[in-house]
C-alpha cells in the first residue's frame, strides 16, 4: 500500500449540499491533517470546494481529488474512500 493510499486520519463531515453535486450525503476526507496548497484538506472541505458557494461545488465535483468520497451514510462514504484509495493503489 501506497502512501497515498493509507487510511489515515480520516474526516466524515456532511455534505454541505445534501449530495447535489457530490451524489452523497456525507464525504469522507482521507488525510484529514495532510496540508495541500497552504490548506489542510478537512479545512479546504469546510470552506471551499464541496461546501463553498454552488459553483465552487459544482467545480469540485466535475474531477474529484482522490482523497474525497462520498457516500449515503458515513460508513458507505467510508466504504467509498476505501475502495477509491484501493483503486488508485492497483493503477
Amino acid at each position: 500500500m501506497t502512501e497515498e493510499s493509507a487510511i489515515h486520519p480520516v474526516a466524515i463531515v456532511e455534505d454541505r449540499y445534501g449530495g447535489c453535486y457530490s451524489k452523497g450525503a456525507w464525504l469522507a476526507v482521507n488525510g484529514a491533517d495532510t496540508l495541500e496548497n497552504g490548506c489542510y484538506r478537512v479545512i479546504r472541505t469546510l470552506e471551499q470546494g464541496p461546501h463553498g458557494d454552488d459553483c465552487d461545488a459544482q467545480e469540485f465535483w466535475r474531477d474529484p481529488p482522490h482523497w474525497i468520497a462520498s457516500g449515503a451514510t458515513p460508513d458507505q462514504a467510508l466504504a467509498n474512500l476505501m475502495a477509491k484509495l484501493a483503486s488508485k493503489a492497483r493503477i
